[in-house]
């Protein structure tokens, strides 16, 4: 059972195909449930996950919110979620799925008492029976709505603890203060201590946490320099933060603080992942020169009890990778660029989404080139007016051995541009089977067959050569790209962000088709 879904993103497809990509792909079968319309079957909003061979979903109709459960294609049933408690409006933090139950957590501020609570309704999955309503579980005394505090709700990999992160409310220049309450997987308490964080506010960015199936929590965060430490550090062209990771448990007051440190490279976006056994892996992407631009990829694992580094691997990127599927115009600006400022060529700013585990030990590192933007102006009639662009472009993919060793890295070139829209019809969607890696994405069709120094066209949501692309990377990092549906389905349009590769390496799809929608199952082949 898996507590956390991969992120994925990007599938549509409209208006006409040209010719030469008429043919779709034969490493993929879509599966289609019936039609169905929003009327009557409610709203999709999101997959909560998947438990044997059931996937749980969110839906919404008029006012209410319910929750489906899919047995493959068939919907076994819809039931409503009670969100009221007191004649008061609840808000859900998150859904959590185990073996055999569904764990609702929902909050509400009460105003008159200062207080922002936390509540636990529990489900049985096979036909929605209450089992326990509107449990509070913990409360944060807070006097502004602005400044509410948070809770942070989190399952180990082995779905046996539940993490309850209760952070009070924002104090500046002060030491950050929090509870952590971890439960078994009956909401049984296992453990409940006050923590202090080692650092202020302002010196410490917390990124991610997770709790280990030991019941211990593993809190990665950035810890930046004091100023005079700061102004030394740049002077020598070093970084001015580390990454810490703070393990909190049960008996002790205090957090281990190990610094993760690696001389004379700048992480970025470090994430952290962890298996049901085995070392933690932390991994991400770095610059030589500064935190913003990328020259490589760094993959490290962690020994489970002590935290420390146990074995480490590097990849740089060459010039010519970072040019890949640049024009020859585009990589000789970028080269003038670099040599202007005396600089190594590097890539832009990426985000990693995942860490995808292999089933022989391995792991796929997935990153994107990312970004948003806020354009603000002024019409005729003195209203100012903002728009937000987001941009999707190129994926990295990043293959370590089963030893933990970077094998190889390869580009998936994209250009993805909206405004508006929070990137709903951008980025990719990811899925991995045996030595094969597959990703979705919207694209245009004059791309099927990008080369190296191909100008790459950018996807237009209603542009007439629009279509779902199927890029597979194979086990030595080499890409084809496909049409994933036939001509006859040019009018379906996948949601982004939701779907997703099931336990069963089904991916579950939702799909738009003039007025109605569809559920369906991709099976890679």
């Amino acid at each position: 059972m898996r507590l956390q879904q991969m992120i994925c993103v990007g599938l549509l497809l409209v208006a006409s195909i040209p010719a030469h990509a008429q043919k779709k792909t034969d490493r993929a079968q879509v599966k289609w449930g019936p039609d169905m319309t929003v009327k009557e079957n409610g709203l999709f909003n999101d997959v909560i996950g998947d438990v044997g061979n059931s996937t749980f979903l969110l839906v919404s109709r008029k006012k209410e919110t319910f929750i489906q459960r899919m047995d493959g294609l068939k919907v076994a049933w819809q039931k409503p979620l009670d969100l009221e408690l007191d004649k008061n409006d609840l808000s859900i933090r998150r859904i959590l799925l185990t073996e055999s139950e569904i764990m609702v957590f929902t909050t509400f501020y009460n105003k008159r008492e200062n207080e922002h609570n936390l509540y636990l309704s529990t489900y049985d999955q096979a036909g929605f029976k209450a089992l326990k309503r509107f449990e509070r579980l913990a409360s944060i005394p807070a006097s502004k709505s602005s400044n509410l505090g948070a809770f942070n709700i989190s399952a180990s990999p082995d779905g046996a603890k539940v993490l309850v992160h209760v952070m009070p409310p924002f104090e500046k220049n002060e030491a950050e203060k929090s509870r952590m309450d971890v439960y078994d997987a009956s909401m049984q308490l296992q453990w409940s201590q006050d923590f202090v964080l080692p650092y202020t506010d302002s010196e410490f960015r917390l990124e991610t946490q997770r709790v280990d199936n030991d019941g211990s929590v593993l809190v990665l965060g950035v810890k930046y320099a004091e100023k005079q430490e700061k102004r030394a550090l740049k002077r020598q062209n070093k970084a001015t933060y580390e990454y810490h990771m703070l393990v909190y448990k049960g008996d002790a007051p205090l957090p281990e603080d190990h610094a993760i440190t690696v001389p004379d490279k700048f992480l970025q976006d470090m994430t952290i992942s962890m298996g049901d056994e085995g070392d933690i892996i932390c991994a991400g992407l770095y610059g030589n020169k500064n935190s913003f631009n990328v020259r490589g990829a760094f993959y490290l694992r962690l020994d489970r009890a002590t935290k420390a580094i146990a074995h480490e691997s590097y990849k740089a990127f060459d010039d010519d990778f970072i040019t890949m599927y640049m024009t020859e115009k585009e990589a000789g600006k970028a080269k003038k660029k670099a040599d202007k400022k005396d600089e190594e060529l590097e890539l832009p700013e990426f985000i990693l989404h995942d860490i995808i585990r292999r089933t022989d030990g391995g792991a796929v590192m997935v990153a994107e080139q990312y970004r948003s933007y806020t354009v603000c102006y002024t019409d005729s009639k003195g209203n100012t007016r903002c728009n937000t662009h987001y941009v999707y472009n190129d994926v990295i993919v990043v293959n370590v051995d089963p030893q933990g060793d970077i094998e190889w890295a390869t580009k998936v070139p994209k250009r993805q541009h909206s405004v508006n829209d929070n990137g709903r019809y951008s980025s990719f969607a990811v899925a991995v089977k045996e030595d094969r890696i597959y990703f979705l994405f919207n694209d245009s069709g004059e791309n099927l067959f990008l080369k190296p120094g191909d100008k790459v066209k950018q996807f237009k949501l209603t542009g007439k050569d629009a279509l779902v692309v199927l890029a597979t990377v194979d086990g030595q990092g080499a890409t084809t790209r496909e049409a994933l549906f036939s001509p006859d389905r040019r009018d379906v349009i996948l949601r982004p962000k939701d779907c997703v590769q099931l336990d069963n390496q089904e991916m579950f799809i939702y799909a738009n088709r003039k007025k109605d929608y569809r559920y369906g199952l991709i099976q890679y082949k």
